[in-house]
């Protein structure tokens, strides 16, 4: 089984979208998915022969390995490739490199690789840095689409459209109660006349007589001069 080609890429007569290539440790893309991904069977490297692509890979069952390769717009531009629009295909090849790209979406909490979502790939370091055949380690981070437009990421020069911030309504201002009035006290009441003196002076004060006063508290004429004069 060979790989499928891009339906387009065999209208147009172009071979694809440059490979992303990942030489070196730090070596990283940022891109955005512009295309549904593709599946492809993997082949054997050939030494002798390494710009060619070498016998298909099978499983000891028989069944073909397959890979993914995906399409991803991103700022990159190489003056060596005429009209570079910065889309770069990135195969997805080997255990290690699937299983990195896996854990990233499921992590995410997304079914799959969806187009419009956002794949950053950092080729970390190699198992042994002396020998370019061993295992390399990646770094993988995915944003899925949905997350993308409300983070307004813009990837490969396509700015995309940032969620209009939803402001909550103002509060109300609530007036402070009406202070409770302060109750007035009343104004103190004359102390009562107890004593004959004081009674028989409160009555004088009223315009009476000794005369008169006398009957009143029961006293004799006198008495009541006597008090008055006190």
């Amino acid at each position: 089984m060979t790989q499928t080609p891009n339906a387009n890429d065999i209208l147009m007569g172009a071979g694809g979208a440059p490979t992303a290539k990942f030489a070196n440790p730090g070596d990283t893309i940022t891109g955005r998915v512009i295309a549904p991904p593709q599946a492809y069977q993997e082949r054997e490297y050939d030494r002798n022969n390494p710009g060619r692509p070498g016998d298909p890979k099978f499983y000891p069952s028989g069944d073909p390995i397959m890979a993914v390769y995906v399409d991803l717009a991103t700022d990159l531009r190489d003056p060596s490739i005429t009209d570079d629009d910065g889309t770069r295909r990135f195969y997805i090849e080997g255990r290690y490199l699937k299983a990195d790209v896996r854990d990233a979406i499921r992590a995410a909490g997304a079914p799959g690789l969806e187009v419009g979502a956002t794949l950053t790939v950092t080729f970390t370091h190699r198992e042994d840095p002396d020998d370019k055949r061993s295992r390399k380690f990646w770094q993988i981070t995915y944003v899925p689409a949905g997350n993308s437009t409300l983070m307004g990421q813009e990837v490969g020069g396509q700015p995309t459209p940032t969620a209009a911030p939803v402001s909550a309504p103002a509060a109300q201002p609530v007036s402070a109660p009406a202070p409770a009035p302060t109750p007035t006290a009343a104004p103190a009441a004359a102390p009562a006349a107890t004593t004959p003196a004081a009674q028989a002076k409160s009555l004088a004060a009223l315009g009476l007589t000794a005369e008169q006063i006398a009957p009143q508290l029961g006293l004799d004429i006198s008495v009541v001069q006597v008090l008055l004069a006190a």
